[in-house]
């Protein structure tokens, strides 16, 4: 691969280059592909450094777990470990002297003798290594549970040689450019590989040179015989070589490649000597032995370097006034080639590399230059290249190692069918349902191909085997769209996605599932660029609903494969809840938009509601069969859903129970819960406040459904303004009773959640009160076609009912504990006493409306004699209460509530009704207050204010 990018660099390089700055260009070039390789290899380097690093680590610590490191067996007696990377760096260090504490301890000398000398560290080189490495970890600071021996210096040192063998990671870009650097100047045959670079940039160097100052008189013919004859020289020479110094060998061999092909390329393109069949030719051969010379040798590097050469050689040729068969005849005869390869060699990069040529050149000629009456020569190569790469990708899995067989390549496995699909796209794109008949025999071939494979090599090839069924099922279920619309890219990408990220996650590949969801994501944004077409086709049958189903189900099944990943990356969670969002944003966009464009509104808000109660339960119902969690936890986003579907009814209807809401929403409580029962079936499933939280809101939203719907039936009817508004606060009120009623009956939910429902209940009871406060304040309660009677009309009637079933609902949550405190049980009576203050106030104002005829108006009532008097009494028969009932109980809190009341009496009693001179009503609220005070002094006298410790136990 190295030599592949410095050719493919100095290639583009001097193809990038003006004219005066060609081999500028090819240099700068030549040196941008090395590094890149050399980055590349470091990489790949680095993290089989690292894993062998951490393998010696476990070593070191199990043998300082078992005492090994105070006495080591005799070198003689230890076997051999297999020589590696290790060996080299450790034999190459400088030794451990006996201060070392990698050194054995001697014994304690007896009396009178010398203390024993520490003996040589004879222990293997792998051995000296892992000490090295566990000494580094001891002088590594942290906590231990246990004492360890004190580190040294020189242990110290060792466990520093030991990871700079092992090729720690550089800290930065500069850092590893340089060890790459090092690294390729000091492994392997270092004098060969400098010598060749230099001698290649020497040669040139001199060439250009000689041609300069006419120092080479000599044609330019024999110039570049000779030029020729020394790299066909390195070749035979490379040959000779190849038993006793195979590196030396193949580095000659490599750059007398290079020349050649420099040679050859300058022979016909700067000199105009050969003609481009010859050259052609020329090149062809070239390559051929090259990929003879690969095989024999067993080089990867050479058959990488010769294939490349190989495609380039057309191209390199090309005057444009080719035939195309001929370039894809030659191309197709390469494949094979490396078709042959694959037989013997188990070499992805050459598989990689020739389907990145075959498809990338056809890609560019198809776009560029195919036109209509080619089809009959182009279709069978690209049918033809389509076989030769699936016969490739097959051929890689059998021919992995025993520990690694049936290991699939992603790219050339799932990158054929993409790839050569884009291509039949191009080739049929005037022919009808051409594309759909072209996927349908994809997935027909990948159905025969699995199961040949299935009944032939089951146990060696199973992940090759599901793939061809995933990619089966694939191009099956995308023919469906095709056939109605030719917009396949995005559904193919997401498909695609898909399958990389399932591989990526059963082969632990990090770039697969990266490319996966990137592709799942690109798929959506595809299809979206592409637009939405109105009217397409058959309902549901079309490619507007079956392309989103495609991108939503790729992306589901995405987030479940990374989700169920049994060694998660450190940002995959994140990237599978993504997928998860995306796939159901498709999934329900895909839903709403197809209603929405087949059905008129009136119906297409109930369908929609049809749809999204369906989709919830299904989520939830297969996000408990395959557990997973992130799935269960996505259905809460049902609730929120459910409540902008019921505010868009409103904009036409003004209700929802019309036409097919009589299904629509009985199905969405029962979606509801189902839901909300697949939660409690998870035993593992946390059922904190947010889950208690979830059925008060259901309970809140389906009361507030059916309230609204009977205002409005009410409203319909043509009654009056109070028979609607009081049916719609009954329902909420008769739904709180109904949850208190049943809250002993009903095992689930209310048994199993009294506290949840017993706020739902003390809400629904709240937004009632509430309710009534402001219709009683706007609207006069007129009851017809019936007369008005006080305590008998809807509005009056509706304050009683509340304030009875607020008063159970406080009562039972003080004897629940969990839902009020003795204090805030307090404070609710306290609002629950003013709120029944406030609604017994308007009602007496509107009893007074209705029977004096005082009209409805604020500023009339609150000047209006009658009114003030009314207040007057009430508010006195107010505090009397209280001031008696505090006197009874020996309450002083409620007497003094009942004296502040009859104070404010006596207060607007000289303030308001005082000004109103001359009227019976004031003779009527002077005479009623005092007779009350009256009676209060009597049968009312304040109680016994109670003692400190008395106060402490009403302050609790």
């Amino acid at each position: 691969m190295q030599l592949v990018l410095i050719i493919v660099g100095a290639f583009v390089g001097g193809w990038v280059a003006d004219g005066s700055e060609e081999m500028l260009g090819v240099i700068a070039g030549a040196i941008i592909g090395y590094l890149l390789a050399q980055l590349a290899a470091l990489k790949r380097r680095h993290a089989r450094l690292a894993d062998e690093v951490e393998a010696l680590r476990r070593a070191a610590i199990g043998a300082e777990k078992t005492g090994r490191d105070t006495a080591e067996p005799p070198a003689e007696t230890s076997p051999r470990p297999t020589r590696g990377w290790w060996d080299t760096a450790a034999e190459t260090s400088p030794k451990v002297g006996p201060e070392s504490s990698d050194t054995p301890a001697a014994t304690s000398p007896g009396p009178g003798q010398a203390g024993p000398t520490a003996p040589a560290d004879t222990r293997p080189p792998a051995h000296r290594a892992g000490a090295g490495v566990a000494a580094a970890r001891r002088d590594r600071p942290r906590e231990r549970s246990a004492p360890s021996r004190p580190s040294t210096p020189a242990s110290a040192a060792a466990g520093a040689r030991t990871t700079s063998a092992a090729g720690g990671p550089p800290s930065l870009p500069v850092d590893r450019v340089l060890a790459a650097a090092r690294d390729w100047i000091t492994t392997g045959n270092v004098p060969v590989k400098v010598g060749v670079v230099i001698s290649f940039f020497g040669v040139a160097f001199l060439l250009k040179y000689a041609v300069d100052r006419d120092l080479l008189t000599l044609p330019i013919e024999l110039r570049l015989l000779g030029v020729a004859a020394g790299a066909v020289a390195m070749l035979v020479v490379g040959w000779r070589l190849r038993v006793g110094n195979a590196v030396y060998a193949l580095s000659l061999q490599g750059g007398g490649i290079g020349i050649l092909y420099l040679t050859i390329f300058a022979a016909f393109r700067l000199y105009g000597i050969v003609p481009p069949g010859f050259a052609f030719v020329l090149l062809v051969a070239l390559t051929l032995g090259v990929g003879v010379l690969a095989v024999l040798q067993n080089s990867r590097w050479l058959a990488i370097f010769g294939t490349v050469g190989g495609f380039l050689a057309p191209v390199l040729t090309s005057t444009g006034q080719g035939s195309h068969v001929a370039l894809f005849s030659y191309y197709l005869l390469l494949n094979a080639a490396i078709l042959g390869i694959s037989w013997y060699r188990a070499w992805r990069s050459l598989n990689v590399l020739g389907f990145l040529f075959t498809f990338g050149i056809g890609t560019l000629w198809g776009y560029q230059y195919y036109r209509p009456e080619l089809y009959a020569s182009t279709q069978p190569f690209l049918v033809l290249y389509f076989l030769f790469y699936q016969a490739i990708a097959v051929l890689f899995a059998f021919r992995q190692p025993p520990r690694l067989s049936g290991l699939v390549d992603g790219t050339i496995l799932f990158g054929t069918p993409v790839v050569a699909f884009a291509l039949q796209s191009r080739l049929v794109a005037d022919t009808e349902y051409g594309l759909a008949t072209s996927a349908a025999a994809v997935a027909l071939f990948y159905v025969l191909v699995a199961g040949w494979l299935y009944r032939v090599h089951r146990d060696t090839l199973k992940l090759m085997v599901e793939s061809y069924v995933a990619l089966a099922v694939a191009f099956a279920t995308i023919a469906i769209p095709l056939a109605l619309d030719a917009r396949w890219t995005a559904a193919a990408w997401a498909l695609e996605g898909a399958a990389l990220v399932w591989v990526g996650v059963r082969q632990s590949g990090l770039l697969a599932r990266v490319a996966g969801a990137v592709l799942i994501v690109a798929s959506g944004l595809s299809f979206i660029e592409h637009g939405w077409r109105d009217g397409a086709g058959i309902a549901v049958l079309n490619g507007n609903v079956l392309g989103g189903l495609l991108i939503s189900g790729s992306a589901l099944f995405g987030a479940h494969r990374l989700d169920r990943d049994a060694a998660p990356l450190p940002f995959q969670p994140l990237v599978s809840l993504a997928l998860l969002g995306w796939g159901l944003l498709w999934w329900f966009g895909t839903g709403f938009r197809e209603i929405d464009d087949r059905l008129v509104f009136e119906r297409a808000v109930h369908a929609n509601l049809l749809f999204a109660a369906a989709s919830a339960a299904a989520l939830a119902f297969l996000s408990r069969r395959l557990d997973w969690r992130a799935a269960r936890l996505a259905t809460l986003g049902y609730l929120p859903l459910l409540l902008v579907l019921a505010v868009l009814p409103l904009i036409a209807h003004r209700h929802w129970l019309t036409g097919s809401g009589w299904l629509a929403w009985p199905a969405a409580l029962g979606a509801h819960l189902f839901l909300l029962f697949e939660f409690d079936r998870d035993g593992r499933e946390d059922r904190g406040r947010w889950h208690r939280g979830w059925h008060t809101a259901g309970a809140l939203l389906f009361a507030g459904v059916v309230a609204w719907e009977a205002a409005w039936r009410l409203d319909a009817a043509a009654l009056a303004e109070a028979w609607s508004d009081s049916a719609g606060l009954t329902v909420l009120i008769l739904g709180g009773w109904l949850l208190l009623a049943l809250r002993q009956r009903v095992a689930w939910p209310l048994q199993r959640y009294p506290v949840a429902y017993l706020a739902a209940t003390a809400t629904l009871l709240a937004i009632a009160i509430v309710l009534l406060i402001g219709v009683g304040i706007d609207r006069s309660g007129d009851p017809a076609p019936l007369p008005y009677v006080p305590l008998l009309n809807p509005y009056d009637t509706v304050t009683l009912v509340a304030l009875i079933v607020s008063m159970r609902c406080l009562l039972l949550a003080r004897e629940a504990g969990e839902l009020l405190t003795p204090g805030r049980f307090r404070l609710g009576l306290a609002l629950l006493g003013a709120a029944a203050f406030v609604l017994t106030t308007i009602g007496v104002v509107r009893a007074v409306h209705h029977v004096t005829g005082v009209p409805w108006s604020p500023g009339i009532l609150l000047d209006s004699v009658s009114v003030q008097s009314a207040l007057s009494i009430y508010w006195g028969l107010l505090g009397f209460a209280g001031m008696v009932l505090g006197a009874r109980r020996a309450e002083r809190v409620v007497w003094m509530l009942g004296t502040g009341m009859m104070a404010v009496v006596v207060a607007k009693l000289f303030l308001v009704d005082l000004g109103n001179s001359g009227t019976v009503a004031r003779i009527v609220s002077f005479l009623g207050v005092g007779v009350l005070l009256l009676v209060v002094g009597y049968f009312a006298p304040a109680p016994p204010r109670p003692a400190s410790a008395g106060a402490d136990e009403v302050r609790e």
